[in-house]
């Protein structure tokens, strides 16, 4: 309550509080969110890939009163709290990692149980500071093309800890059905996440045009940007149509 109190209030000034263990240049996806509002944007179906503990999934539910939330998440740290969320009728949980193909993938996840930084694990990578699970993983078109209508102007959230490509390249039969995609995309390269000019390469072939930055983070030491999450709208989306500078 308190928290809530907090930021309420600090919306009013031009000030933003983080955490100080972060070295985040700004953090504004919940203003984000509320911008696309503002504007109209009024999605009947979200999809949170990577729905981690719910609080991107929250935040969504608060700003889209009227929107239903798919909850995606594989991490075994995560669901009891996915599942508690999911009693509401606004959201469901699919306990499944998403891909390009349906199967079975290596999950490195928290020896101590941490729901943060769990990733998918290729056979050729390693990782001593994790555990390394089986989880089920499937296409998003597997999961929602039969279910999603052009008229729902669906958004799709993806924080996949690189796999954000992988996800979209088993989306084939969607792409025409999503309006707004917030995704996580890093500046460099460590293990298999794609570079921000291949994911960028992939959205404009798929008819997607850059929008907006909603967050952007840097390294401790030299303050280098590491990571970002970037909002994609489809070109063919009224929230493109006004282009006017003030």
């Amino acid at each position: 309550m308190l928290k809530s109190i907090l930021r309420n209030l600090i919306r009013k000034t031009p000030y933003r509080i983080i955490r100080a263990n972060d070295l985040n240049r700004f953090q504004a996806i919940e203003e984000c969110l509320t911008s696309l509002a503002i504007r109209g944007y009024s999605p009947n179906i979200c999809i949170d890939g990577g729905a981690n503990v719910g609080n991107f999934a929250r935040c969504a539910a608060k700003v889209f009163p009227d929107t239903f939330i798919h909850l995606v998440e594989p991490q075994p740290a995560c669901q009891a709290v996915l599942s508690q969320l999911a009693l509401n009728n606004r959201f469901r949980l699919h306990s499944v990692a998403l891909g390009s193909e349906v199967g079975c993938i290596d999950f490195a996840v928290s020896s101590a149980g941490v729901t943060t930084g769990a990733h998918v694990l290729p056979s050729h990578e390693t990782d001593t500071d994790s555990i390394r699970i089986d989880v089920p993983v499937t296409r998003l078109d597997v999961l929602f093309a039969s279910d999603i209508a052009l008229g729902d102007r669906a958004f799709l959230k993806l924080d996949l800890q690189g796999w954000e490509l992988e996800a979209l390249k088993g989306a084939e039969r969607l792409h025409d059905k999503i309006e707004v995609i917030l995704t996580e995309a890093s500046f460099f390269i460590q293990a298999y996440e794609p570079s921000i000019e291949t994911l960028f390469r992939y959205l404009d072939e798929c008819g997607f045009a850059l929008y907006d930055v909603a967050s952007l983070a840097a390294r401790r030491r030299d303050n280098r940007a590491h990571q970002a999450d970037f909002v994609f709208v489809r070109r063919n989306s009224p929230l493109l149509a006004d282009t006017a500078w003030g």
